[in-house]
């Protein structure tokens, strides 16, 4: 039989579960009476562990100034180029990421677009090599303090600051790689949209390198901003962060200079002022749990870009997030301002196995049909033509093939 006391506290926790928002609440409440204080069930300890997830910069001008004194490196060149050199030990391991490029040139298979000579590859996925994923981890900071300064500190409206976050995305993704003779001529990576962030170049280190005692200059990167020209000479480990629209080319390289390198990205932005967006983004699966069950609407999206965190996980690539998302009632057709659909977003990025998700069938698309029809990057994709474009656009045959055969 129980004593008195214990029939008080086991009152209490019946109160507790008819009261608790959280069933974290009412399983802490009912562990205490059954286990302990300090005590648990093991599997809710399992549970509880909260995950090892990578902290999203935050919009603020603390969060701003805290990166600016972490990194000393940091430099704005003008008024909207922002120069940073990735120096820390886990950019170090980028180093091979040069070898990756000139196998890729060894490859053959390029494109011929603002390059003279040269080489510059297709559109590339972000798991196209181990590195490359943790490049763009490396870059939601510098894309935050880009932000908040070309922006002047001041958040899209609508949101609400004291929580809003920042995450990013990659857009398109290639290598370049200049010898002798070979330059860029005057481009721009694609107009500004509410959603299309910043161009990022970063100039992987090298491991063929010329005698010091005869270095030829290096050819340098120039931008034309308000009327006047802005020279960056390219160093191993600089990564430089531009708006797409700033017209910008590359001197040739230099006869007795080792191959010029770069990785050139463009990068969508994400705005999360909410908790279950942060949580999508990152792929947080019991953070997403505990918002839905905490009554937050699976709909609920950002003011600005209304993306969902469907839309999020979606894009991510995040499987089994977009299970449960789905199984509480996600609408798999919902579409963001820009008029993006989460299915075109996995395909964008490469995600087969989202897209069988939310496609469970071939979609048995005329493939010469559709892929004959223009492709408009100032707006989203939606539809399965839709998807079928952007994957073909990103290069993602494997989509491709899946929504042009049955199965």
């Amino acid at each position: 039989m129980f004593s008195l006391e214990k029939k008080r506290l086991y009152l209490r926790c019946l109160v507790a579960c008819a009261l608790s928002l959280t069933w974290e609440r009412t399983w802490e409440s009912l562990a205490f009476f059954l286990f302990g204080k300090g005590q648990s069930h093991p599997r809710l300890s399992r549970r509880a562990r909260p995950l090892e997830l990578p902290e999203l910069p935050q919009w603020s001008a603390e969060s701003a100034a805290e990166s600016a004194a972490e990194s000393s490196e940091n430099r704005w060149i003008s008024n909207s180029v922002l120069s940073v050199e990735l120096k820390d030990m886990e950019a170090r391991h980028l180093a091979d990421l040069a070898d990756f490029c000139l196998l890729l040139e060894k490859d053959g298979s390029g494109r011929n677009l603002s390059n003279v000579g040269g080489f510059q590859s297709e559109n590339l996925r972000v798991s196209s090599h181990p590195a490359l994923g943790r490049l763009i981890s490396l870059l939601r900071q510098p894309l935050c303090s880009f932000l908040f300064k070309t922006r002047r500190g001041l958040a899209p409206g609508n949101l609400e600051r004291s929580q809003l976050a920042i995450g990013c995305q990659v857009e398109h993704l290639w290598v370049n790689v200049n010898r002798p003779g070979h330059y860029n001529q005057l481009h721009e990576h694609g107009p500004a949209l509410l959603s299309r962030a910043a161009s990022v170049i970063y100039y992987p280190h090298q491991s063929i390198q010329t005698s010091e005692a005869h270095q030829p200059p290096a050819a340098k990167l120039r931008f034309y901003e308000g009327g006047r020209a802005i020279e960056i000479e390219p160093q191993p480990g600089l990564l430089v962060i531009f708006p797409t629209h700033l017209l910008h080319e590359v001197d040739p390289v230099w006869f007795g200079s080792a191959p010029r390198i770069s990785i050139a990205l463009n990068l969508f932005v994400r705005w999360l002022d909410q908790p279950i967006l942060q949580a999508a983004f990152l792929g947080d699966v019991p953070t997403v749990e505990k918002e839905l069950r905490c009554m937050v609407a699976v709909h609920t999206c950002d003011p600005e870009l209304k993306f969902q965190a469907i839309h999020l996980a979606a894009e991510a690539g995040h499987v089994e997030l977009v299970d449960l998302l789905l199984q509480h009632g996600a609408d798999p057709h919902a579409l963001t301002l820009e008029g993006w659909c989460p299915l075109c977003l996995a395909a964008a990025q490469g995600h087969l196995l989202v897209v069988k998700r939310l496609q469970r069938t071939g979609a048995c698309l005329e493939k010469e049909e559709v892929l004959n029809k223009p492709i408009d990057l100032r707006k989203g994709f939606s539809g399965l033509e839709g998807a079928l474009l952007v994957s073909f656009e990103r290069g993602h045959s494997d989509i491709v093939d899946f929504l042009t055969k049955e199965g």
